[in-house]
């Protein structure tokens, strides 16, 4: 709860401007002011000391196939954009919240929840293209500019010092932080939420048309969940705290779909079964076998195929094999070949230790899917695993000149993959050690620790570098 809080208000506190803000146009000349309040490259450290904290307490899904789905739509979604010094990244949560969020320096966070709970590509596209419009059209720089030169920075500190003290497990106590140093500053910037939710629901509409997808699913989306949560007392509906819908502007979005033209577009088999896995990893084994038996008994699925795949993942979660594999051969006679269906195959075969039909299975996927990264990845992992050492060196050389930002591919693993992490890699993974074969993490100066001990530091004015100290609770 404390991890969602932070990200929430996160992504509040950062995307939400101030009233005095609300005479601008709707979409202006952003160059000057937003470059003069905060450059690309201040934007940019501020986004990586986010992502080593969220990274560090595991709250960002590292997984190959999800990573690679959710950055192919991103980038679909974003194709058109054309800003100097900007990289999108996209990401997603470990959190089973409906909510996602923007982050300084072209981060795009996704929470898992919001993800299995989108009935469609279309919305789980919209809310991407939504969460993007936040940074192409510079609303952090924005914010900053109308507002005391101090103010974000301070309110900046103030977020990352509560995601410290939660990290150090001081819950409270980063609640406290957090309230004592946003209080009225929130307060100020909700009356004008409103016009940037709704210049980035402009926006992102027009990335879901140019990405191919039915503009309609947008304002379809977030008038299900504002209904939902009507009649719902949980807190699953994160989103509509962080990102207000009100009448007005679902009235507004529907208006704008009408000047679109309708697009009947299917679901990606890649969108079908990441959304089947992420669902696996937030339920126990025992309970997604539950979760498909039932669903395919009544027939309540949205994708037959993909209820077979993600029964194949949680049998083979629950080391049910030869019942992972009878599944599995369901979902392929029901849906195209996929680069994820040769990787179950090879994790079903993996798991019980047959690295040669693990590496065929690998191998016949990316004879038809040359380009597929996870299946790539994959070969290298059963090959540590399986100690060929030789061929997983020569494999790790070809990855790292064809993939050189994949820090996923400078991890160490014992005796194989002696090899060093290049400086653009900002990623805080653990790095090999030369002295002896034990993994022992290496971390870069500029990293947090694994585990904080009793006094840590992290940068809280990336402009200037400078460091602040906060005391575990």
């Amino acid at each position: 709860m404390k991890k969602t809080l932070l990200a929430s208000l996160l992504a509040m506190t950062l995307l939400q401007p101030l009233a005095v803000y609300a005479d601008l146009p709707s979409l202006p000349d952003l160059g000057e002011i937003s470059d003069a309040s905060l450059s690309m490259a201040d934007e940019a450290r501020i986004g990586r000391d986010f992502m080593r904290a969220m990274r560090d307490d595991g709250d960002v899904v590292e997984d190959a196939e999800v990573n690679d789905y959710i950055n192919v739509l991103g980038h679909r979604l974003s194709a058109a954009v054309r800003m100097p010094g900007l990289q999108l990244s996209y990401f997603v949560v470990n959190d089973k919240q409906i909510n996602a969020f923007a982050m300084p320096g072209g981060y795009v966070g996704i929470n898992s929840g919001l993800l299995i709970g989108t009935q469609s590509e279309g919305e789980l596209a919209s809310v991407v293209g939504h969460e993007t419009a936040h940074i192409t059209q510079r609303h952090i720089a924005r914010m900053k500019a109308v507002s005391d030169a101090t103010s974000p920075l301070l309110l900046l500190g103030t977020v990352l010092a509560a995601v410290l003290a939660s990290r150090a497990g001081g819950g409270q106590a980063s609640i406290g932080t957090l309230s004592a140093g946003l209080g009225l500053q929130i307060s100020n910037q909700l009356s004008f939420s409103r016009d940037f939710e709704r210049e980035a629901d402009r926006v992102g509409m027009q990335y879901l048309a140019q990405g191919g997808f039915d503009v309609r699913a947008m304002p379809a989306f977030f008038q299900r969940l504002e209904a939902a949560n009507r009649y719902s007392d949980n807190n699953a509906y994160a989103f509509l705290r962080t990102h207000p819908v009100t009448s007005q502007r679902i009235s507004e979005a529907q208006n704008r779909a009408l000047e679109y033209p309708v697009k009947m577009k299917a679901d990606s088999t890649a969108y079908l079964l990441v959304r089947e896995k992420l669902r696996v990893m937030t339920l126990s084994p025992d309970e997604a076998v539950r979760y498909y038996q039932t669903m395919l008994e009544k027939g309540q699925y949205l994708n037959e195929g993909a209820a077979w795949y993600g029964m194949s993942r949680a049998q083979l979660a629950s080391h049910q094999l030869p019942a992972a594999r009878s599944a599995l051969a369901k979902a392929e006679s029901r849906l195209p070949a996929d680069p994820m269906l040769f990787g179950q195959e090879a994790a079903i075969a993996r798991e019980s230790g047959d690295w040669a039909a693990a590496l065929a299975s690998l191998r016949r996927g990316q004879a038809q899917f040359k380009d597929s990264q996870p299946l790539q990845l994959a070969e290298l992992d059963v090959l540590i695993d399986s100690g060929n050492r030789t061929a997983a060196q020569a494999l790790l050389r070809q990855l790292q000149s064809r993939y050189p930002r994949e820090a996923a591919l400078y991890r160490s693993e014992p005796g194989c993959l002696q090899t060093r992490m290049p400086s653009a890699i900002t990623r805080p993974w653990a790095m090999p050690s030369t002295s002896s074969g034990a993994t022992r993490p290496r971390w870069s100066s500029s990293s947090l620790p694994r585990k904080p001990r009793a006094m840590t530091s992290i940068c809280v004015l990336p402009s200037k570098r400078a460091c602040a100290k906060l005391k575990k609770c």
